[in-house]
């Protein structure tokens, strides 16, 4: 039997993905019409309407697959959510270094859904979907660097030599000396404490401007949390005299006024929280010194509680929405 001409269902994989696609890209479409609204810089204008111009292409493609599906539009967020005229709430500075960030998740994620999906046109289209937020993020890098914005991970200036291990003392590190950490350990830490940092800037801008007294206690709660992640990943790497990331607290404006919904504030930290385990996670994985390792895991420990606390209150105030769900056979069994 020929099925060449057969137009496969998408499958749940596929769903999932675009689904979730959706609800990020109309998050990332209100913040970045923001953004643009009150940004000065022309250079950083630029790299910001390039990615809002992906997040409303993205958009458009997600409805014609969910359309082909017969499968509802999520209703993710709109303009209901974000307030335009709202005062800056954050600098220019922060808006930047935001998007490098959000490029370096948008990656992780599109990497992930072209090894998730079998349809040709799904794995086509987040193949081009990593090729553009690969370019979003060689500009938004670009220009990091030429205004002197962003500082480089550390350089190794010793000499270097081809060696093996011959001592288990390398994995020691609760105990005794231990080893200074290794390429593979510092650029897993320096990309944490990056994203820590921009999840800890919004954290304390949100809370700022949010309206429930709830929502407000949240973010600055984890705020602390991320800040407590912080400063033990910075004991680690300065133990070997190594610097750290910048930090950006100072680019949050003394704005009251809240340019986003509640609703879309609370999603978004929640969102990268959880993004956060994973990104703990591979550097758990290529971990090699034992205290840092344990580092890793108890932090995913307290952010998993945190993440799991923020879905609580979005579902508390009504605001998360269902993913696709698989049919409840049992249920419609029992149903009269």
């Amino acid at each position: 039997m020929n099925d060449q001409n057969h137009k496969t269902k998408s499958s749940a994989s596929e769903l999932g993905l675009i689904w979730s696609q959706y609800m990020n890209d109309s998050l990332s479409s209100c913040v970045l019409k923001y953004f643009i609204k009150n940004v000065e810089d022309e250079e950083i204008c630029d790299v910001l309407r390039y990615a809002l111009e992906l997040a409303e292409a993205h958009l458009e493609k997600v409805r014609y697959f969910l359309t082909q599906e017969n499968y509802p539009i999520p209703k993710g967020f709109s303009d209901k959510d974000v307030n335009v005229n709202a005062p800056a709430l954050f600098t220019d500075t922060y808006k930047l270094v935001y998007i490098q960030i959000m490029a370096i998740h948008g990656l992780t994620r599109y990497a992930a859904a072209v090894s998730s999906s079998l349809r040709e046109d799904y794995i086509n289209y987040f193949i081009d979907c990593t090729n553009e937020t690969a370019k979003l993020y060689a500009s938004s890098s670009n220009v990091l660097l030429q205004k002197g914005i962003v500082s480089k991970p550390p350089t190794l200036n010793n000499q270097q030599k081809v060696d093996f291990v011959t001592d288990q003392s390398f994995l020691t590190g609760f105990l005794g000396e231990r080893r200074p950490l290794n390429a593979v350990e510092i650029s897993g830490t320096y990309l944490n404490m990056q994203k820590t940092m921009v999840k800890m800037v919004l954290e304390l801008g949100f809370g700022q401007v949010a309206k429930s007294k709830k929502v407000r206690e949240y973010m600055e709660r984890g705020r602390q949390v991320c800040q407590k992640h912080f400063d033990r990943l910075t004991t680690k790497v300065k133990k070997d005299n190594l610097h750290i990331p910048r930090t950006f607290e100072t680019e949050v404006t003394d704005s009251t006024v809240a340019p986003f919904s509640d609703k879309l504030m609370l999603f978004h930290i929640t969102a990268l929280l959880s993004s956060a385990i994973g990104y703990y996670g591979e550097a758990l994985a290529l971990c090699q010194r034992r205290d840092l390792a344990a580092a890793y895991i108890r932090m995913i420990t307290e952010i998993g509680l945190l993440a799991e606390d923020g879905m609580n209150l979005l579902i508390e105030n009504g605001w998360f929405e269902q993913p696709p769900i698989a049919t409840d056979h049992e249920g419609l069994a029992k149903s009269d």
